[in-house]
């Protein structure tokens, strides 16, 4: 009974958060930036909206209809497409990585390039892709694979699932892997590898079912990122789902009924695993050595430990990836103030182009020639400029709100993990979980639109005012999930048995975080910003999809001329607003190289990733040979009956003592 009281009170939390949510554009609306006044006051009658349930409208075509009962069918349609997507994709993930273990080492690394690759595509420019690859084969066979576009009352569901399977198929996959090489070090492993088990036996019996729960709770994840790429994908595939309508009628109420049904199905699923299954997750009890916590801290020298934070940066640029990498952007970052130092207008408009005999060349959208090495956009603005100017701005900016995240999350972190009490911190996750069932991309949206949206006479904010709110939006946004992956890693740290000899013999609180917690939680941080670096560049996808751009969205008119929506600071998703456009037109000059943009600084990213996760596994010995753990075990068990005992022991010594050597 308990649980059960439990899960309908997180529920009823998640329901009152969606609805201070619901009514957050309200604070801008006002006098200021925050006007909590108007803010309170429009909460109040969304609250009396809710406790009548004759006033949950909708407004179509000049309408009042029942908000629930109108948009349940759309509602249908969009999670029928989303669900349908995660069955594939999750499938596909649990079919490759079974088959993929089995494979030679060599075979096993290409699977997780290629796959590296492919994560590295932005979802909208998966779906672009699709629809160019139909109307291509189309131009050159007439064979019409499949439609890929919503017209009048049909409904598609093959494409939109097929392009949403991708990045779940892919993410899930590369857990799994990431999986199994932990649960290889595991001691059970080395004591079945000592009886003989075999290879096949060991990894269906033992170490799949092993990490299924860790998988499941993983996913979570998955599924959050699937849901902002939902609503994407709605939107190039013109689907008439639940976004659409949220779009078309933005009052709080609107809003609310919107998120509620989204996040109700997620919640059952995830939090009905959580609270009506045992959990195998825990892993012991943590230390709280609350009596030292207290005495040194502020002792503590931050100039030591700035000075450490760069060595063991600097340890990094040792391993090949994080330098190919960091190198990378840090190029990108170089030639792109470089140029706006340069040149005395960043972004040169174009709105004729004659040749050297006066003749007319081409009339905006310029394509690529000799005059214009990539063209320009439907304004006449050169692409190559922006992206050369536009570069500083996403890289930097996103940058930023990654480091907030991680900085604010890592300060939260130390108390959340060290003084709160467990039965609190559970409390705290439940709550904070109810993020991963909505939409990050929507909710953005609906917080920043009325500041970054700006009019025909201008903007009511300055662009200092745009920039810092925007900042602020997408950090605190995320940052309390931040929160409690860093603090159940400094959790996990604690729990450890080095953890307590070191409290037991009164080390300070100086000691025991600088010289215990952080070396394990650095290479962490790291992973979790990259990590988070990604994300917000996808926000930055998803929302200039949507005119929202970095610095606000200008848009101009004139008595006959309406020009589209673009970005003041250039920066790259104020190109990614043109992606429908261009493909219906055929202009695809204007959007395929700011996606090459967007998937080079991934890729440049990820190598950073990869490389702190290399740095961190040899400290700490999980690569224990160049050989793959699969293969060694592979090794072991085929030549088991077929050399003599006391070679395969003196194999296994070597190995031992290589292992103990690298550890110590």
């Amino acid at each position: 009974m308990m649980k059960l009281w439990n899960f309908l009170w997180y529920y009823l939390l998640g329901v009152a958060g969606i609805g201070a949510l619901s009514t957050a554009p309200f604070l801008v609306r006002g006098e200021g930036l925050f006007d909590v006044t108007l803010y309170l006051e429009e909460t109040g009658r969304l609250i009396e909206q809710f406790l009548k349930p004759g006033s949950w409208t909708y407004q179509f075509r000049g309408e009042e209809l029942n908000a629930f009962i109108f948009l349940w069918d759309p509602f249908l349609y969009s999670m029928t497409i989303l669900f349908g997507a995660l069955a594939i994709g999750f499938s596909l993930a649990a079919l490759m990585a079974f088959l993929t273990v089995f494979l030679p080492n060599t075979y096993r690394t290409a699977i997780k390039r290629l796959l590296g690759f492919m994560e590295a595509i932005p979802d909208l420019m998966v779906a672009f892709l699709l629809q160019f690859l139909v109307v291509l084969i189309y131009k050159q066979t007439g064979v019409h694979l499949f439609p890929f576009v919503t017209l009048g009352e049909n409904r598609l569901y093959a494409a939109p699932m097929a392009v949403l399977a991708i990045l779940p198929m892919i993410a899930l996959f590369r857990i799994i892997l990431l999986l199994i090489e932990e649960e290889m070090t595991k001691n059970y492993v080395a004591f079945a590898q000592s009886k003989g088990l075999r290879y096949k036996t060991l990894i269906i019996k033992h170490i799949f079912r092993n990490i299924t729960n860790s998988a499941f709770y993983h996913s979570k994840m998955i599924v959050w990122g699937s849901l902002s790429s939902l609503f994407v994908i709605e939107y190039m595939f013109n689907i008439n789902g639940i976004s659409s309508y949220i779009l078309d009628d933005f009052r709080p109420i609107v809003i609310a009924t919107v998120l509620i049904m989204v996040f109700t199905p997620f919640y059952i699923i995830y939090q009905g695993a959580e609270l009506f299954t045992p959990s195998h997750m825990s892993t012991g009890d943590t230390i709280k050595p609350t009596a030292i916590w207290g005495k040194s801290l502020r002792s503590s020298s931050w100039r030591t430990a700035i000075r450490k934070g760069l060595v063991e940066v600097g340890a990094h640029f040792k391993n090949k990836k994080f330098l190919v990498g960091f190198s990378v952007i840090f190029l990108i970052l170089v030639i792109s103030i470089g140029h706006s130092l340069i040149q005395e207008e960043d972004v040169k408009n174009f709105t004729l182009i004659y040749d050297e005999e006066g003749k007319l060349v081409s009339s905006k959208p310029h394509p690529p020639s000799e005059y214009l090495l990539l063209g320009t956009d439907w304004l006449g603005y050169s692409i190559l400029d922006q992206l050369l100017a536009g570069a500083k701005f996403t890289i930097l900016f996103a940058g930023l709100i990654a480091f907030l995240r991680v900085f604010l999350g890592f300060l939260l972190a130390i108390p959340y993990a060290l003084f709160v009490p467990e039965a609190v911190k559970k409390r705290v996750e439940r709550f904070v979980d109810g993020f991963h069932y909505l939409p990050l991309s929507i909710i953005a949206l609906i917080l920043l639109r009325p500041v970054l949206m700006g009019s025909t006479s201008g903007f009511e904010y300055t662009l200092t005012e745009r920039l810092v709110f925007e900042v602020l939006v997408l950090t605190l946004l995320v940052f309390p999930l931040v929160m409690v992956l860093i603090g159940n890693e400094i959790s996990l740290v604690m729990r450890q048995d080095f953890m307590t000899s070191a409290v037991v013999l009164g080390g300070s609180a100086r000691h025991v975080l600088g010289r215990h917690i952080m070396p394990h939680l650095r290479s962490k941080l790291g992973i979790i910003f990259g990590q988070q670096f990604i994300q917000t560049l996808l926000i930055f996808i998803h929302l200039g999809l949507f005119q929202l751009f970095l610095g606000g969205t200008s848009i101009m008119y004139d008595a006959s001329y309406r020009s589209p929506p673009h970005s003041v600071t250039f920066e790259w998703a104020g190109l990614v607003s043109n992606t429908r456009e261009a493909f219906m037109t055929g202009h695809y000059w204007v959007v395929v190289p700011v996606f090459l943009a967007f998937i080079l600084v991934i890729i440049a990213m990820q190598l950073i990733v990869e490389g702190i996760q290399e740095v961190q596994q040899e400290r700490v010995g999980i690569y224990l040979d160049k050989t793959s753990y699969w293969e060694r075990f592979r090794f072991w068990s085929k030549d088991r009956g077929k050399k003599k005992d006391a070679e395969v022991a003196e194999l296994r010594r070597d190995q031992f003592e290589r292992v103990k050597k690298k550890s110590s």
